[in-house]
């Protein structure tokens, strides 16, 4: 055959093709991601999809460096992975807990695991990642499972450790009973640090915003115990008094100059917290 001579199924500049009589048909027309989805409710669901997996891998980023020592400071990866695994249990929870959502997911999620036994409440991470192709997110996936941060499970082994040889009526060593709720109690704790800085550097500055915020906090701190006894640390004592302030602030605001130093007594206060613990 001539080498100049095209092959018979090649396209030329003169050959001929016909289009469909199917004017239903727009060959040309570009798919769109709303052409996709049948409605809004599953919109909200794949959008809450996407941001999870966003979540999911830069979790596992995280949690790489920090087990690799590319991490030296704590306190960031503590706050950093607090907040992705709050985006996480807010995003799931909001799927979660809306039976049309709850819907949504199941079909996309478990369909492939018909077969298996399956809580999607327990198993929502495992079956995210099989099902999007995540399973080498190992570290991600146990964060959000705990959540907690590496850090703050490995202060409350100590916390609820710290009196060894303190055994249940059963026999058991509680402080292996209670390393769960420790860990949970101390990343609520964390939480409400940073949520009431943050709302105050948003400018919340009257009784009913930041009131409660720091009640949470409060009563947080008071219910976390070391040896049977209360928690203490450096800066505690000022929280309660920013309390009682608030208490008495009624329709009036802070001030520019209150807000600085309450950031400054929780900054402190939080430092203090922290070293507490190690």
């Amino acid at each position: 055959m001539d080498r100049n001579t095209p092959l018979s199924y090649a396209p030329t500049s003169t050959t001929a093709y016909s289009t469909s009589d199917n004017s239903n048909v727009n060959y040309h027309q570009e798919i769109s991601k709303n052409q996709l989805l049948k409605n809004s409710i599953q919109r909200s669901v794949y959008e809450a999809f996407a941001e999870i997996y966003s979540i999911v891998t830069v979790l596992e980023m995280i949690e790489n460096a920090f087990v690799k020592d590319f991490v030296t400071d704590k306190e960031k990866y503590t706050n950093t992975s607090l907040r992705l695994i709050n985006q996480y249990q807010i995003l799931s929870k909001g799927i979660l807990e809306d039976p049309q959502k709850l819907e949504y997911a199941k079909a996309d999620l478990i369909t492939p695991l018909a077969n298996l036994p399956i809580d999607l409440g327990v198993d929502f991470p495992d079956l995210f990642c099989i099902k999007y192709n995540l399973t080498s997110c190992s570290h991600a996936v146990k964060r959000l499972k705990t959540g907690v941060p590496l850090t703050i499970e490995h202060l409350s082994v100590q916390l609820s450790h710290a009196g060894t040889g303190t055994t249940t009526n059963g026999g058991a060593p509680t402080g292996a009973a209670n390393s769960t709720g420790s860990a949970r109690l101390v990343a609520e704790i964390t939480g409400s640090f940073i949520t009431i800085m943050d709302a105050l550097k948003l400018n919340y500055k009257t009784k009913e915003q930041l009131h409660p915020l720091l009640s949470d906090l409060v009563v947080g701190l008071n219910d976390l115990v070391n040896n049977e006894q209360a928690l203490e640390f450096h800066g505690k004592s000022k929280l309660v008094g920013w309390l009682i302030k608030l208490n008495n602030l009624n329709d009036s605001e802070l001030t520019e100059e209150e807000i600085s130093q309450f950031l400054d007594d929780l900054d402190i206060a939080y430092k203090g917290f922290y070293t507490s613990l190690s």
